[in-house]
C-alpha cells in the first residue's frame, strides 16, 4: 500500500516514499498550480516525455501526465510512457478542477475529466501502477467506478478567505468518505496542500496516506542560485 509521498518537478527520490513527478509545475508553487498548472495550457505531456528517461526503470515513480492530452490519444500516450520504461502514472496536471462554462468548452473537444477516467482504466489495464487524483464527490465515485483503487484526495481551489479553505477542505473529507463506503479496499491518499495547514488534519486522520508539495518555487530558487 502506497504511504507517503510528495508532489516534485524532477526525480530526487533516494530512499522510502514515492513521487508524482510533474515537471509541468516546475517552479510554481501549490497554489500556482492551483490556478494556472491544471490548465490545458502549454505541452505538459511534451515536458513529461521530455524527461521520460530520468523516471523510467524506477519503482514508487509516477509520471504526472495530462491524461485527456487533446494531441496525444491515450494508447499513443500510454505507448509513448511504457516504452520510456515508467511504471506508474498520476492525471495531475488535471482538469478535475476546472467547472461551469470553461469545463463544458473543453469537454467539446474531448478535454474533460471522464477523458482522464478513461486513460487512467486503460493504463491500470495495461499493468501499470495508478494514482487519480479526485477533487470531488462526484469525481470520487466517477473514479471508484472506473476501478481505480488509489486515489489522491487533492481540495479543490479555494481563495484566500479562510472561509473558502475551510468549505474546500470539508469538501475533500467527504469525498475521502465516499471513497471509503464505495470501495473499502480502495487507498486513499490526502494532498496535504500547504496553503491549509490544521485545516486539513481531518482528511489526513481519514486517509491512508499523505502527499506533500516539494517543489521549489522559482523565485526562491533562483535566490538560492
Amino acid at each position: 500500500m502506497l504511504k507517503n509521498g510528495e508532489i516534485v518537478d524532477r526525480v530526487t527520490r533516494s530512499a522510502g516514499g514515492f513521487q508524482i513527478v510533474c515537471p509541468h509545475f516546475a517552479g510554481l508553487s501549490a497554489e500556482e498550480a492551483d490556478l494556472v498548472g491544471c490548465l490545458p495550457t502549454g505541452d505538459a505531456n511534451g515536458a513529461l516525455l521530455a524527461a521520460a528517461g530520468s523516471l523510467g526503470g524506477k519503482d514508487g515513480v509516477f509520471a504526472g501526465i495530462l491524461a485527456a492530452d487533446p494531441f496525444r490519444p491515450a494508447p499513443m500516450l500510454l505507448g509513448l510512457i511504457k516504452e520510456a520504461g515508467i511504471r506508474g502514472v498520476t492525471n495531475l496536471p488535471t482538469v478535475a478542477g476546472i467547472t461551469d462554462g470553461l469545463a463544458e468548452a473543453l469537454s467539446h473537444a474531448g478535454v474533460d475529466y471522464a477523458a482522464e477516467l478513461e486513460t487512467l482504466a486503460m493504463a491500470a489495464e495495461q499493468g501499470l501502477d495508478v494514482i487519480a487524483v479526485v477533487r470531488t464527490v462526484a469525481q470520487a465515485r466517477e473514479a471508484t467506478a472506473a476501478g481505480l483503487r488509489q486515489l489522491l484526495a487533492y481540495p479543490p481551489f479555494a481563495g484566500d478567505d479562510p472561509s473558502d479553505r475551510t468549505r474546500s477542505a470539508a469538501i475533500t473529507l467527504d469525498t475521502a468518505q465516499v471513497i471509503r463506503d464505495a470501495a473499502p479496499e480502495a487507498t486513499i491518499l490526502a494532498f496535504r496542500h500547504p496553503a491549509y495547514g490544521s485545516i486539513l488534519a481531518p482528511l489526513i486522520a481519514a486517509s491512508d496516506g499523505v502527499v506533500d508539495w516539494s517543489i521549489t518555487r522559482r523565485e526562491m530558487r533562483d535566490r538560492a542560485g
